[in-house]
């Protein structure tokens, strides 16, 4: 919706991203919320830091892979907050194993645990780990909700401990 192309990438610097931040977050007609979950992206860039800067009561999630090159951005990302004094509500760790369709053990494809190792270190909760479905990205694609459409998949299941989790933390 931002580009008649939709094709075409956005190529923002600094400046437009604050800006377009701004009136997203200052402009839109939200009407009464009970959580308003923004995905930036990895790291600790001007995205990340806009939305702390304009929303003085935020909490950050830190979502991981178990790869330590991901695992690296985290640690960083919780130092971040911590610096802007945005409350961690904790550690994900997202792609944790993969329970095989076909004989039903799990794979550690991205290797498992190194979440729970970063937010131990890091003195911060651990919410979880997150299998990869294939189901997730087929569903997503098609606009429907993975967790109410397989709400006894392994990966659902943790996303709903998770979503509890933080919930009783807030």
């Amino acid at each position: 919706f931002l580009l008649q192309d939709p094709s075409l990438p956005v190529i923002w610097r600094g400046p437009m991203k604050m800006k377009a931040i701004q009136q997203f977050l200052g402009e839109v007609m939200w009407g009464e919320l009970d959580w308003l979950v923004i995905d930036s992206p990895p790291g600790t860039g001007d995205e990340p830091l806009s939305v702390a800067q304009l929303i003085p009561a935020t909490g950050a999630v830190i979502v991981t892979t178990p790869q330590e090159v991901s695992l690296m951005d985290s640690r960083k990302a919780i130092q971040f907050g911590h610096r802007l004094g945005l409350k961690i509500y904790g550690v994900i760790e997202n792609m944790s194993g993969m329970i095989c369709p076909h004989c039903g053990k799990k794979i550690a494809l991205f290797k498992e645990g190194g979440g729970a190792v970063a937010a131990r270190e890091m003195l911060v909760p651990f919410l979880g780990s997150i299998p990869l479905d294939p189901a997730i990205v087929t569903l997503g694609d098609d606009g429907k909700s993975f967790v109410e459409t397989m709400p006894e998949s392994p990966a659902s299941q943790a996303l709903m401990e998770i979503a509890e989790k933080i919930l009783n933390k807030a």
